[in-house]
C-alpha cells in the first residue's frame, strides 16, 4: 500500500466515525433517533428523531408484543390474541358477573406504558372510551365476553395484514402506530 492509499483509508474511517457520533447527537428530521431509517422511524443509534419502524429494543409496543406472544415464536396467533383478550376482560370485571360496564372498563390501564406523555395518556384513554359502545353490539349497556371477544377478533383481523392467521411484528407495530 502507499502512503496515499493509508492516507485516505485513515481519513475515510476517521471521517464515517465523526458522521456517526454527530448524527448520535444531532435532534431532528432524518433517520430516527436512532437505528431508524427515514423521518421517525425509531431510536437508538441514528440522524435524527420520531417515530417510525420502532427500532428502540425498549419500545412500549414491544413489550406489549412480546406479552402477546405466548409461545415466543415471534409472531401472534388467534389463540394468543384470545387468551390475553379473556384475561383482560376478566381484569377489568371488577364484579366477575361476565359484563364490562363503562365504568369498569375504564377504570383498567391496560399494557406497556411509561406515562412520560399526559396529553397523549389523556387521547388514548378518550380513544377507549370511544370504543366502548360500538363493542356492545346488543345495546343493553354492558359489554359481555363474547362481544369483548369479538371485537378482539376483529382487532386481529385488522393487524394480520396477509391473512394467514399470524400477526408479525411489523403488522402489530402498524396497526398500533
Amino acid at each position: 500500500m502507499t502512503w496515499k492509499t493509508v492516507t485516505f483509508a485513515t481519513v475515510l474511517a476517521a471521517s464515517v466515525a465523526a458522521a456517526a457520533l454527530v448524527a448520535e447527537a444531532q435532534p431532528g428530521p432524518g433517520m430516527g433517533q436512532g437505528m431508524g431509517m427515514g423521518q421517525g422511524m425509531g431510536q437508538g443509534m441514528g440522524m435524527g428523531q420520531g417515530r417510525g419502524m420502532g427500532l428502540n429494543p425498549n419500545a412500549p409496543w414491544r413489550e406489549r408484543f412480546a406479552a402477546l406472544d405466548e409461545n415466543k415464536d415471534g409472531v401472534i396467533d388467534r389463540a394468543e390474541m384470545k387468551a390475553a383478550a379473556e384475561a383482560v376482560f376478566a381484569a377489568m370485571d371488577a364484579d366477575s358477573n361476565g359484563a364490562l360496564t363503562k365504568d369498569e372498563y375504564m377504570s383498567v390501564r391496560m399494557g406497556a406504558q411509561r406515562g412520560y406523555n399526559p396529553a397523549r395518556m389523556d387521547a388514548m384513554q378518550q380513544q377507549k372510551a370511544s370504543r366502548f359502545a360500538p363493542m356492545d353490539t346488543n345495546h343493553d349497556g354492558v359489554v359481555s365476553l363474547a362481544e369483548f371477544l369479538a371485537d378482539h377478533d376483529k382487532i386481529f383481523a385488522k393487524m394480520d395484514g396477509k391473512g394467514d392467521g399470524r400477526v408479525t411484528p411489523a403488522e402489530f407495530r402498524g396497526r398500533h402506530w
